[in-house]
């Protein structure tokens, strides 16, 4: 159909055209057409992403892991109170006030608590003394007694000892024969002053005048000898070797370094209200008994006893025997005479 026209149709040949080269350009065509409907394809399923200004992780599940165990917590440690005294052993050179500068304490407290110190300002090498707590006194109760007998005796209010939490005590019941009871900031009275002794008084025979008043009869009349509650015995024979004073305030020793085992007497008759001890230190072993009037008589350093506690005793019954059971320098009876809550000196009770 060569020379064939269409009316109104114009066909632009380009500059250069060649027709070998046709197929080429339409492959070309082809890949680049497919190339933009691919993108547009993106363009349009693709949505917009805002900024991301925010991460949850509240979408994110984790994988579950193994619960680790709970903690066991374990109960505090319940802290026991510090004992109402530890032993000290006496090192050379060592004296009471020393030691009671070491230790924040005034040197009564020690003078106190161990009865068996008979010079403050010499103490035997290898000596075991006992070290309350704080400043006060180490009591043994003993049978029938009570905190306020214990209070009233160191001059102390009954809530110093029971509020003391190294004493144990959570009413004022709570205590029992033997038990040991610190009494803090209580004080041993100081012994008393010995009694003066009494005037010899010269009697002439009478005048013979009306009166029959003897001659002297205006001489200052004889000083009034001690009286003591009850009379008492000597628990046992032999020397003093220690007598009552500022530094042995609480009784006198009586020294049986020639008769050791000698048997020891209740000097007066009457309950024992304690029987045992420690021999290891301070008293040993030893008995205190009370009489119906109120006396009070210690016995200490006993190497045997003979008497129990409640026992009912006669005036120069056998209780013991002596010894030198807790601290002491040799055997020796250490004795004390305490009259109705009062430290006295025994000397005064004895004939």
């Amino acid at each position: 159909m060569a020379g064939l026209s269409l009316p109104g149709v114009a066909a632009a040949i380009p500059e250069g055209f060649n027709p070998v080269q046709t197929p080429q350009v339409a492959a070309q065509e082809v890949a680049f057409s497919a190339e933009v409907s691919r993108m547009e394809s993106m363009a349009v399923s693709a949505v917009a992403e805002e900024p991301v200004t925010h991460v949850y992780a509240a979408a994110v599940t984790p994988e579950p892991v193994a619960t680790p165990p709970a903690a066991i917590l374990e109960p505090a440690p319940i802290l026991e109170p510090p004992p109402i005294f530890s032993v000290y052993t006496v090192q050379p050179g060592d004296t009471v006030s020393t030691i009671a500068a070491r230790y924040g304490l005034k040197p009564e407290s020690i003078v106190w608590n161990n009865v068996e110190i008979n010079d403050k300002d010499f103490l035997a090498e290898g000596q075991f003394l006992r070290i309350p707590a704080t400043d006060g006194v180490i009591h043994e109760v003993r049978l029938d007694e009570t905190l306020s007998d214990i209070a009233a005796r160191y001059s102390v209010d009954l809530n110093a000892i029971t509020t003391f939490t190294s004493n144990g005590i959570k009413t004022p019941d709570d205590i029992q024969e033997k038990q040991l009871v610190f009494v803090p900031g209580g004080t041993v009275p100081p012994p008393p002053e010995p009694a003066p002794a009494s005037a010899a008084v010269e009697l002439t025979e009478p005048s013979g005048d009306d009166t029959g008043a003897p001659a002297g009869s205006s001489a200052a009349p004889p000083a009034v000898p001690f009286t003591p509650s009850e009379g008492l015995i000597w628990p046992t024979s032999g020397p003093i070797s220690s007598y009552m004073d500022g530094s042995h305030p609480l009784g006198v020793d009586i020294d049986l370094y020639n008769n050791p085992n000698a048997p020891i007497l209740a000097a007066t008759a009457g309950v024992v209200t304690f029987a045992g001890g420690d021999p290891c230190c301070s008293y040993g072993l030893y008995v205190v008994i009370v009489s119906p009037g109120g006396v009070e008589t210690l016995y200490a350093h006993l190497s045997s006893i003979n008497v129990v506690q409640g026992q009912q005793v006669a005036q120069g019954d056998v209780i013991g025997y002596a010894g030198c059971t807790g601290y002491c320098t040799g055997n020796h009876l250490h004795f004390e005479v305490i009259d109705n809550g009062v430290r006295e000196n025994p000397l005064n009770y004895l004939p």
